[in-house]
Formats: structure tokens, sequence, C-alpha cells
């Protein structure tokens, strides 16, 4: 109980609810250290209980992962169609140089 705080204010749910960097660290999958180094970036936001404890929010955590996530890309402009079944051994006619030729190129290496 927190001194001269009404036990039947809103916000008492919403204190309850912060979490430590221990354990935003195990939701991330990250170290604590990181999850400092992140809130000293600025790229995660902390609610600063004492000047050394920081506590943190489910919606600052879910913010942080919206930030860090990127959208699949896909290229509408120029399409590949791709056959259903690929040849074994691959297309013949898709390969530059015959085995000889390479042969042939091999050599002249040395």
């Amino acid at each position: 109980m927190i001194k001269n705080y009404p036990e039947n204010h809103s916000d008492s749910a919403a204190i309850e609810r912060l979490l430590t960097a221990v354990t935003v660290a195990s939701i991330l999958g990250i170290s604590p250290k990181t999850v400092h180094k992140l809130v000293r970036e600025k790229k995660l936001a902390c609610v600063q209980v004492t000047s050394r404890d920081r506590r943190f929010t489910h919606e600052q955590i879910q913010e942080y992962i919206r930030s860090q996530s990127t959208p699949v890309r896909v290229d509408k402009k120029d399409p590949r169609p791709v056959q259903s079944r690929p040849k074994k051994g691959g297309d013949r006619k898709s390969v530059g140089l015959s085995r000889t030729d390479l042969r042939e190129e091999i050599r002249s290496w040395r």
C-alpha cells in the first residue's frame, strides 16, 4: 500500500502492471543490460520510479516492438513467374557453359 494513496484510485491497477527491466528483457529475449541501453538511447520509453529504478508499461513494450517491426516488401512491379515443379538437374538451356567448355576454361588458368 502506498502512503496517502487511496485504495480505490483508478491508477492503482496501472501501477501493479509496471514491469521490471528483467521482465522486459525476458519478454524481448534480450539481456537486462540491453534494456537499459535501449532506454539510454531513447529507443525504449520507461517510467523512472527512482533515480536508479525504471519500470515499463505493456504499452511501452508494444510500441518498441512496433517501432522495430518492418513490413515484408513485395516487388509488385516485375513479378517473376515460378514453375510449379522445377526440373530435375536444372534447365540445360539456362547453363551458360557446357562441362567441356568449363574444363577448357580451367585448363587455360594453369
